[in-house]
């Protein structure tokens, strides 16, 4: 008698479970291969060792509160990157409280940064196999701390996006010096900021302006970084176009990187699609004598990728990249000596990246 009472009490705890549990995924499975230059990871011989896959659980406590976790597994071919990442890491990590317009996450948060930061690994959502890498970098996919989004609708059909966050976050680059390349990995700490979108009525516009400071603490030396992105996009029919153009600059070492990209996204029909990028990176180099500190242009790369949707869920993409600069997989030092300005060559390279996204 006793467990014939438990039954129906067990099953409606499951049936509850199952009504406040959510799950969500996405993979990004590619091949790759460099033409004269690696890059990004991609050898000159090819690799199939490159993958994005997460796994996402919701756990709705009540109507304004739930808790968010997303696991996360990154391959990163023969990148020098790849010794910094784990097999599986822990990428979110929050609880949400929602009150009306107001949201607050506290824990390991997706970042506020531009327009597609918060799904940059998820490929069914990205033109390309990734933003570009230009502006993302390595860096800031989540902050540990507090994020509080405001939503707030505007006369005439406008509206505003607004983002607070404070906390710390990851940088993660490969720096090519006149010594070879070193792996970067950096903790910021103390960071605060905002990131602010106008929602216009027109051609689905928008434009974003973000801005943070925050102190990192790397294997060169600690100090202090600002950064901020200024984001656009619109589309007519069609056509959607995007660009974001980014600044960092600081202190302890000195710093001044600027990079940015345009894209074009056209829908030729409902299940193919074609996509065009440019992106870039100017770097500051720095000099014991400072009469010879100069901007110089890093990195140019021009991208087009055909997307072949199989289903809602699911695309096939075949793009290529064509770059030149001297920020690659090997020893390509911009200048012949820390102490002489000359550029050396410019390095010109390219590769193809074949990929599956899925997610559901």
């Amino acid at each position: 008698m006793a467990i014939a009472a438990l039954v129906p009490t067990l099953a409606a705890a499951q049936s509850d479970i199952a009504d406040r549990l959510t799950m969500h995924g996405s993979l990004n499975q590619g091949y790759g291969k460099a033409f004269r230059m690696p890059t990004l990871g991609l050898p000159l011989n090819g690799t199939s060792d490159y993958r994005t896959f997460t796994f996402q659980v919701r756990y709705k406590l009540d109507d304004k509160n739930q808790v968010v976790s997303q696991l996360f597994n990154r391959r990163f071919g023969t990148s020098p990157l790849a010794a910094s990442i784990n097999d599986m890491t822990l990428q979110w990590a929050y609880w949400q409280h929602k009150e009306g317009n107001l949201a607050v996450k506290v824990g390991r948060n997706p970042f506020p940064r531009g327009l597609v930061n918060e799904v940059r690994y998820i490929g069914s959502v990205t033109p390309f196999y990734r933003p570009p890498i230009e502006l993302q970098s390595d860096a800031f996919d989540a902050i540990d701390g507090v994020v509080a989004t405001y939503h707030k609708e505007l006369p005439h059909g406008f509206s505003v996006d607004q983002h607070v966050f404070g906390g710390g976050s990851e940088f993660r680059a490969i720096a090519t010096t006149t010594t070879g390349i070193s792996l970067r990995i950096a903790r910021t700490e103390n960071q605060y900021g905002y990131q602010t979108f106008l929602n216009v009525p027109v051609a689905n516009i928008r434009i974003g302006a973000y801005g943070t400071r925050y102190s990192f603490r790397q294997s060169t030396g600690t100090g202090h970084r600002a950064n901020t992105v200024f984001s656009g996009e619109g589309s007519v029919g069609r056509v959607k176009l995007m660009t974001e153009h980014s600044r960092i600059t600081g202190h302890g070492p000195s710093n001044d990187n600027r990079s940015g990209y345009y894209m074009g996204i056209v829908r030729i029909t409902d299940r193919f699609s074609i996509a065009d990028q440019y992106s870039y990176t100017n770097r500051k180099l720095y000099f014991t004598d400072t009469a010879l500190n100069f901007m110089y242009p890093e990195l140019r790369n021009h991208g087009v990728v055909g997307i072949f949707t199989i289903n809602p869920y699911a695309q096939f993409k075949v793009e290529s990249h064509w770059k030149k600069g001297w920020a690659w997989d090997s020893n390509t030092p911009p200048t012949v000596s820390s102490t002489n300005p000359t550029l050396n060559p410019i390095y010109h390279g390219s590769y193809v990246l074949i990929s599956i996204a899925a997610s559901y």
